[in-house]
């Protein structure tokens, strides 16, 4: 059972996430709840927590402050963390930071707790299947002595990373039940009585039979104690086999004697850069720009469950886009389990993209500065904006830049404007306790009165008429 901590200044959201979210369909189970970083490390010194699930603007102690003590002091404690916060930097520092998800409050809604749920505990069951031990199977090489031999062969599984595995060594003779071990790292010697090319065919044969499976020939280990060997193949298949997995290639050749390359320091800033190249629509109408956003991400070879996080984030801010102006959603189907994949889904979400936007009888380039457009509102939602400043900045004529943006996302400016301000006003009152002018306020409307007169409008209700239904609403589900 994994145990949870829920740390939240608003009363209201904890209580609320604590009794609504299905909690033990995810074998989780909520031992403590506490209001600002400085209780939740209290509570962490005294309890045993897995999971801490944080607010990140909270007083006495904010969640960024929270997740560098805790990194500090409780390295083994997993991280999500929940906010209003839609800056796109601020979230990523909260990946880096080592948050294996980040949820947004402002899209909290109860037919995605299962799915909020389901995505923190794969990501948790997949991190765990990283930490593999050492199992000797009988007729094995013995871990006191060296290797006699300069060649190992590698069979390793593509997609074990949603479960636990170990690093196997075994006589070659048994490879053909490799495949009882789906979520197992093999490794072979050949023993001295085995002919080396009949069996090394016997393994090129099963891995072309199932393209799961990719074999490594393995050279440079004469001399070498078999723990230094086995903890080259465990780093070996948790980090570079991940970008190097390919379905069509069976055979992957490496040299343990070879030079490493060396590692090219990769600094916080350079992968923000990088991600936030992908905010920018440029990438879905021109091939040569899509293709360097993918090889600059490449390059960045950041580790399988980092990379997850931040293409969820990614995710997140492309669905604020698609889903309000298309059908379908923008979603991160976890996990992800090699760069073949990862390639494959940017070009779905691109393809989806390009046709959700390429109905209107417009340029690529039209469309994408519209699209920016769409972006910018969604960024700078508590800014006062028009239609003739907007268009100025993505350099379009007024009255060309209101034709092309209601043909493509449906509505006019002002209507689409008004309707996204007013959504995000409706999961504050929802979410938080903050004060009707503070709402107004955050979303771009400087006087309460015009803003409580616009929300009835749009939604029938005053916002102290919806947020008393929104509690109610909480209560019943939560069988009070």
């Amino acid at each position: 059972m994994i145990k949870v901590l829920v740390v939240d200044d608003d009363k209201l959201v904890r209580k609320g996430l604590i009794s609504v979210m299905p909690w033990q369909d995810f074998e989780m189970e909520v031992v403590g709840e506490a209001s600002n970083g400085s209780k939740a490390l209290e509570f962490l010194a005294a309890h045993e927590v897995d999971l801490l699930l944080t607010d990140l603007e909270m007083p006495v102690m904010s969640g960024m402050e929270l997740m560098h003590l805790v990194r500090e002091q409780h390295p083994d404690v997993y991280i999500a963390v929940l906010t209003l916060h839609q800056d796109f930097e601020y979230i990523q520092e909260a990946i880096r930071l080592g948050a294996i998800d980040y949820i947004a409050k402002v899209q909290l809604e109860k037919e995605r707790f299962e799915e909020v749920l389901g995505r923190i505990h794969r990501r948790i069951t997949e991190q765990e299947g990283r930490i593999r031990k050492l199992s000797m199977l009988p007729g094995a090489s013995s871990p006191d002595e060296s290797f006699t031999t300069d060649r190992g062969y590698i069979l390793l599984p593509a997609g074990r990373g949603t479960e636990p595995g170990e690093v196997v060594e075994w006589p070659v003779r048994h490879a053909e039940r490799f495949a009882e071990l789906r979520h197992q790292v093999l490794f072979f010697t050949f023993g001295e009585r085995e002919k080396g090319e009949e069996r090394l065919d016997e393994l090129v044969r099963l891995v072309s039979a199932d393209s799961d499976w990719t074999l490594i020939r393995l050279t440079g280990i004469q001399g070498r104690m078999p723990a230094e060997v086995h903890d080259w193949v465990r780093k070996y298949s948790d980090g570079e086999f991940f970008y190097e997995y390919d379905p069509a290639v069976n055979v992957i050749d490496k040299n343990l004697s070879a030079p490493e390359s060396g590692a090219t320091s990769v600094t916080d800033e350079t992968v923000l850069a990088v991600m936030a190249q992908w905010l920018s629509p440029g990438w879905i109408y021109r091939d040569g720009l899509f293709q360097t956003y993918l090889q600059e991400l490449k390059d960045l070879r950041l580790p399988q469950a980092e990379l997850s996080g931040r293409l969820y984030v990614l995710a997140d801010r492309w669905d604020q886009l698609a889903g309000k102006t298309g059908t379908s959603r923008i979603r991160l189907h976890t996990p992800l389990d090699s760069w073949f994949q990862v390639k494959g889904w940017f070009d779905a979400v691109r393809k989806q993209l390009r046709e959700e936007w390429g109905r209107a009888p417009f340029s690529p380039e039209v469309i994408q500065s519209v699209m920016t457009a769409v972006s910018m509102l969604h960024e700078e939602l508590d800014q006062p904006l028009t239609a003739a400043e907007i268009a100025r900045r993505v350099s379009m004529s007024r009255s060309y830049f209101s034709q092309c943006f209601k043909e493509i996302v449906g509505t006019n400016f002002n209507a689409y404007l008004r309707r996204i301000r007013l959504d995000q006003a409706k999961h504050y009152l929802g979410n938080t306790t903050k004060t009707v002018l503070w709402i107004a306020q955050h979303v771009g409307y400087e006087d309460e009165k015009y803003f409580s007169r616009s929300f009835r409008e749009y939604t029938g209700l005053l916002p102290s008429e919806y947020r008393n239904q929104s509690d109610e609403g909480r209560e019943m589900s939560s069988g009070k």
